[in-house]
């Protein structure tokens, strides 16, 4: 890295504007003595990302290959590593051929070939396959997806605003999943987080009141968007906080004024009747 001159004051590595109170985790120059093994694998983790940082990007040759055999295109992409940049700190300079699970290789890499070129068709192995449901969150999973929650949002200004956020802080999310866990909303099978029927109670209540703002990340994206209008000095604090309280207001009044004796919702009609009065349940 410094052979290369590759320490440069560029604001991709050093941003005074996005200083918080979460530091980033560098190794120092004291060399390390006596670690134990895990110790020794959590250091050099650390010493890679740090160092890969200051490496150029790796550079990739992006391939879309189009193959006609008795007159049917088959479409093939496929990357090949030009220059491997940063990969280097991590030991690939070629791409790695991982077999998947039927035994084949999992690479995008592809053989280079001239424009024109005949091919052969050594085999044609035909694959019934069907699309499966997204799998359900487990702890890293749903981790991942709230610090990610603000691509979900169409409006350009609020996704803007959670940018790197997402919902909660690296500091609070592993808590509120704890929460949701404590209060029954959700439980654990296994590694898979399952959500309660008191959870499905709750967003049916909240949708049937019309509530769908507390159900969304756009409330969220919405209040980091006025925080950084603060912090600009577009807005003041009490203005933000006045926002806050109406709309508490509006909420609990509308809770307030229902009147209906049940909540609309997606309600299933079960086989088995009522054990007390024989009803319809």
């Amino acid at each position: 890295v410094l052979k290369n001159n590759w320490v440069k004051p560029n604001k991709r590595i050093f941003d005074n504007t996005k200083i918080s109170d979460h530091f980033a985790i560098i190794p120092t120059t004291q060399a390390p003595k006596s670690l134990s093994e895990p110790e020794q694998k959590l250091y050099d983790l650390v010493t890679r990302r740090f160092l890969a940082i200051f490496f150029p990007a790796a550079e990739f040759l992006v391939t879309t290959r189009f193959t006609e055999v008795s007159g049917h295109q088959f479409k093939t992409e496929g990357k090949v590593l030009t220059n491997p940049g940063w990969l280097a700190v991590y030991g690939k300079e070629v791409i790695d051929e991982k077999p998947n699970k039927d035994g084949e290789s999992s690479s995008t890499t592809l053989v280079a070939v001239a424009k024109g070129e005949k091919v052969k068709t050594e085999q044609v192995i035909p694959h019934a396959l069907v699309t499966k449901p997204p799998a359900r969150y487990s702890e890293a999973t749903l981790l991942s997806a709230m610090e990610g929650a603000g691509k979900l949002i169409e409006d350009e200004e609020l996704r803007d605003a959670m940018a790197g956020k997402g919902l909660g802080t690296p500091a609070t999310r592993a808590a509120t999943i704890e929460g949701l866990l404590n209060e029954k909303y959700l439980v654990r099978e296994g590694r898979e987080l399952i959500p309660t029927a008191k959870s499905f109670q709750l967003m049916t209540l909240l949708r049937g009141l019309d509530v769908t703002e507390l159900t969304a990340p756009e409330l969220t994206g919405e209040w980091e968007y006025k925080l950084s209008q603060i912090e600009r000095g577009n807005i003041s604090r009490e203005e933000f906080m006045r926002e806050i309280a109406q709309m508490t207001q509006i909420i609990v009044k509308r809770a307030k004024e229902y009147n209906n004796d049940t909540i609309p919702g997606d309600y299933a009609t079960l086989k088995t009747p009522c054990p007390n009065c024989g009803g319809v349940v």
